[in-house]
């Protein structure tokens, strides 16, 4: 299969199936953390470490697969990386304390970086700016089933099984992912036009990224714009379901509604971003998401009811891909010779600022 292959909707199609990955591992698992924490016998801050030290883990990663994909190439980097994930879901699923949870939760995190670095970095070895901005918006609109269906189908394993069938569940698609990237995804960066790995280099590289303002100021902003809605995934199912005395099961229908709103917003991102350009589509995300934690707060300190601190909820979130996809792509559009390491970084940050 040849790079001009790779570039056909149903490429686009496969790794967004892979991108599905890293959403199942959280979405599928927030209905689950209250009844964690009631089986290990922990405070709910306990819970909601093995969903930190996920997103932790999953930031440090990118610092070590980009260069990597830089220079190994880009598929067996993602084999490899979508392998150990199925290992540590096995590992999650055998824990038998919070400590071995929280702490193979972070391996999990760790090895589900691999996908995310290396899709961005190998849909922009095929794609200009504004093309890789609009296929992202694919990529991500495939990956919007996740969300959709993970919290309504974590809800209903918990009542028929136990948590530690969710992650059974995941080491299987992981393995099935496998099985597609060594069958239908082939190496997209020729050996020519790779980095050789060394630390001093990789560093350099980070360094030229850092030094970057107008870069670093995009890396930022879709942190930040991360860090909104991982606040959501963490106190989410908490909130939702003690305080306002949602069912673990009905959970998901409420989880539902952000991504429609995501649904929506990447299709409008999608149809306008070669209208207006990136830039600008990036920067009515993140005012739309600056108008709706205002809404938030109002609903905070006046009590406005349940239904209104949803829809701020859903609204905020629904810009993130509107954010997220625009922001890699004028990020590597910069830096398109070492786009494993830009992305690497951009992630880093994305999750990291989250994870915090």
């Amino acid at each position: 299969m040849t790079a001009k292959q790779n570039s056909s909707l149903g490429i686009v199609f496969i790794l967004g199936l892979l991108a599905m990955l890293m959403p199942l591992s959280i979405d599928m698992y927030l209905p689950a953390l209250p009844v964690i924490a009631a089986q290990f016998n922990v405070p709910d801050g306990s819970a909601q470490m093995t969903l930190s030290t996920y997103i932790l883990g999953f930031a440090l990663g990118q610092l070590l697969y980009g260069p990597m994909a830089d220079s190994l190439g880009r598929k067996p980097v993602i084999l490899g990386g979508t392998l150990v994930f199925a290992a540590a879901a096995v590992a999650c699923a055998l824990s038998q304390t919070i400590d071995m949870l929280i702490t193979m939760r972070f391996f999990h995190g760790l090895a589900a970086a691999a996908a995310s670095v290396v899709i961005n970095a190998l849909m922009r070895d095929i794609y200009p700016k504004e093309e890789f901005s609009r296929m992202m918006s694919f990529v991500m609109l495939v990956t919007t089933v996740a969300p959709l269906v993970a919290p309504m189908v974590g809800g209903a394993v918990l009542v028929w099984f136990s948590w530690h069938a969710i992650f059974w569940i995941l080491a299987l698609a992981a393995l099935l992912a496998s099985a597609m990237i060594a069958f239908f995804i082939s190496e997209t960066l020729p050996p020519e036009r790779r980095q050789k790995f060394h630390i001093r280099t990789t560093l350099g590289n980070f360094a030229t990224l850092f030094r970057h303002k107008r870069v670093l100021s995009y890396m930022l902003a879709s942190g930040f714009s991360f860090a909104g809605m991982f606040s959501f995934l963490s106190a989410g199912p908490f909130v939702y379901i003690n305080i306002n005395h949602v069912s673990p099961q009905h959970f998901g229908y409420y989880f539902a509604l952000n991504v429609v709103f995501l649904f929506v917003m990447t299709m409008i991102n999608s149809r306008f971003v070669r209208r207006v350009g990136a830039l600008n589509m990036f920067r009515a995300g993140l005012w739309i998401q600056f108008a709706m934690a205002v809404w938030m707060v109002v609903c905070a300190l006046f009590d406005v009811g349940f239904w209104a601190l949803v829809f701020g909820v859903a609204a905020f979130i629904g810009c993130v891909s509107m954010v997220s996809s625009n922001a890699m792509a004028v990020i590597l559009d910069e830096f398109p010779h070492m786009a494993g390491t830009a992305s690497s970084l951009a992630g880093t940050f994305r999750f990291g600022i989250g994870a915090i």
